[in-house]
C-alpha cells in the first residue's frame, strides 16, 4: 500500500474520524507533462486510461534546480494508476516499506498538515509543495526534489498529497531500501525511461525512491 494510503488509513481511525470530503481542482500547470502543458493521459505501465471521473492515481516528478543559472529541470515524470503501483510496492520487500513508513510517520503528522493547509479556501497548491514536507527546506534551496500528487480523472485531490520531498530526505529513505527494493526501483526506472550514459553521469549518487 503507498505511502498517503497507509497515512489516509491511519487518520480514518475512530478517534480520527471526521466528516471529510477530498477538495479537488483541475490539475494544475506543475503537475501536467512539461512538454506539452497538457494532463498526463496513461498510466506508465498499463497504458490505462486515466482521465475519466473516478480513476485514482498518482503523478510524480523528480527536478533538478540549476542555482547558479535560476532554472530548474524535470527529470523523470509519469502518471501511475493505484493498481500498477500497489503492484510495484508488493514486489518489494517488506521489510524496506515497514522501514520508510516509520521514517515517514515520524517525521511527519499528516492529520495536522492536512488541517492546516486546507485552510486554503482558494486551494492554491504552492503551499503544499512550497518546501520539504519532511525537512522543512524551500524548494529553490534544494539541488533535487521530487513532488507527488493524487489525482482523480482530470482533478488533483488534497489530501496529505501533493508534497514535495527534498534530496536530503529522499537520499534518507533510499538507504533504507534493501538491495531487493533497490533493484526494484532500477528496474522500474530503466524500462520506463533507459537513461542515456551522461544523464547517469550527471545524476551521480542520486538516488530516485518511490514517494
Amino acid at each position: 500500500m503507498p505511502f498517503h494510503q497507509q497515512i489516509q488509513a491511519k487518520m480514518d481511525t475512530p478517534e480520527d474520524s471526521f466528516d471529510f470530503t477530498p477538495d479537488m481542482i483541475e490539475i494544475p500547470e506543475i503537475f501536467r507533462n512539461s512538454l506539452d502543458k497538457k494532463p498526463f493521459e496513461r498510466c506508465i505501465s498499463c497504458d490505462k486510461y486515466l482521465l475519466e471521473d473516478g480513476t485514482p492515481y498518482v503523478i510524480e516528478k523528480t527536478i533538478r534546480n540549476y542555482k547558479e543559472h535560476n532554472v530548474s529541470d524535470v527529470i523523470f515524470e509519469y502518471a501511475i494508476c493505484m493498481n500498477c503501483m500497489a503492484n510495484m510496492r508488493q514486489a518489494m520487500s517488506k521489510e524496506s516499506l515497514e522501514k520508510m513508513e516509520q521514517y515517514f510517520m515520524s517525521q511527519v503528522d499528516p492529520l495536522e498538515r492536512q488541517l492546516q493547509l486546507l485552510n486554503n479556501e482558494t486551494l492554491n497548491i504552492e503551499p503544499w509543495i512550497s518546501h520539504c514536507m519532511i525537512k522543512g527546506t524551500a524548494r529553490e534551496a534544494l539541488d533535487e526534489y521530487q513532488i507527488c500528487c493524487q489525482c482523480d480523472g482530470k482533478n488533483i485531490v488534497f489530501t496529505i498529497m501533493p508534497y514535495m520531498v527534498g534530496g536530503q530526505a529522499m537520499e534518507e529513505m533510499a538507504e533504507l531500501l534493501s538491495a531487493k527494493s533497490r533493484g526494484e526501483i532500477d528496474d522500474f526506472m530503466d524500462n520506463n525511461f533507459g537513461l542515456p550514459p551522461e544523464l547517469e553521469k550527471e545524476l551521480g549518487d542520486f538516488k530516485y525512491v518511490l514517494i
